[in-house]
C-alpha cells in the first residue's frame, strides 16, 4: 500500500455519556504500508477524534486484548492488514457482550462463565500436602494429550463468543471459550476435578446446547478449535 493513501475506516461509536445511541463515524486514514487495523485507530486517536475508546495491550497478536469484528467478522485489530481488507474497513465492538463505550466492551459475562467451569488444573490432594511427594506427570502414550496442548493455547480473546449464534440467543450458555477450557484441564489424564466439571459442562447451557455451527473455529486468530472440545466433552458425557 503506497505512504499517504486514504482509506475510509467505519468505526461503531457508542457514547453513554451522549444520550447512548450508537451511530457510525467515517474517518479517512492515511495508510501506510503494513498499517494493521489498530494502527488505524490509533491514527483516528491521535488526528481526528482523541474520545475514540478500544482496547489494546501487547499489539503483537499474543494478548487477544484488541479482538473486535473487523468487515463483519471477529478478528484482533493489531494482526489485520488494512492492505488485505476491503474498503471501506467497518469496525464494530465485539457482539453479545455490553458495549462502554465505542469499541470497548465489558468482559465479565465472557469471564464470568470462563469461571463457571472451573478452568484450573486440580491436583492430587496429598500432592499438596506434601511438599516432598513426586511430581505429577503426564502418562506416557497418552493420546488425548496432543489434542490438549493445541486447546491450550487459547488466548482468551472473546472472538469465538462474539461470533457464536447460540452465545447471542442463549444467555446461559457458557460459549465456547469456557468449554474449550473446561475440555483441557478436564482431558488431562492427572487432574481430579473431572467428573465434577464435566457435570458443569452437561447442565443446562453447557455442551449440549451447542449448535455446532463452527464460527467459534474460522474465528479463533490462534487455531484453536473450540468445537472439536465441545464434541469430545459431549463423547465423554455420554461414556460416562
Amino acid at each position: 500500500m503506497p505512504a499517504g493513501r486514504k482509506v475510509s475506516i467505519r468505526v461503531r461509536r457508542f457514547d453513554p455519556a451522549a444520550g447512548g445511541r450508537r451511530s457510525w463515524a467515517a474517518y479517512d486514514v492515511d495508510a501506510g504500508p503494513m498499517m494493521s487495523v489498530l494502527d488505524a485507530l490509533f491514527w483516528i486517536l491521535e488526528h481526528q477524534d482523541p474520545t475514540l475508546a478500544f482496547r489494546y495491550s501487547c499489539r503483537a497478536g499474543m494478548c487477544g486484548s484488541c479482538a473486535m469484528v473487523i468487515n463483519g467478522r471477529e478478528g484482533l485489530a493489531c494482526a489485520q492488514r488494512l492492505e488485505h481488507l476491503r474498503a471501506p474497513v467497518s469496525v464494530e465492538p465485539l457482539r453479545s457482550l455490553p458495549v462502554i463505550k465505542d469499541l470497548l466492551v465489558d468482559l465479565r459475562p465472557f469471564f464470568d462463565k470462563y469461571r463457571a467451569v472451573d478452568p484450573f488444573y486440580v491436583g492430587h490432594a496429598a500432592a499438596v500436602l506434601d511438599p516432598a511427594s513426586e511430581p505429577a506427570v503426564v502418562p506416557r502414550g497418552d493420546a488425548t494429550r496432543e489434542i490438549v496442548d493445541r486447546q491450550i493455547d487459547c488466548i482468551a480473546c472473546g472472538a469465538c463468543y462474539s461470533a457464536c449464534p447460540v452465545v447471542s440467543i442463549v444467555p446461559e450458555f457458557l460459549g465456547p471459550a469456557a468449554l474449550n477450557r473446561a475440555y483441557a484441564v478436564a482431558a488431562d489424564a492427572r487432574d481430579t476435578a473431572g467428573l465434577e466439571r464435566l457435570r458443569r459442562v452437561t447442565a443446562d447451557g453447557g455442551v449440549f446446547a451447542c449448535h455446532s455451527v463452527g464460527n467459534c473455529v474460522t474465528v479463533c486468530p490462534v487455531g484453536v478449535n473450540p468445537l472439536l472440545s465441545i464434541q469430545l466433552l459431549r463423547k465423554g458425557a455420554v461414556h460416562r
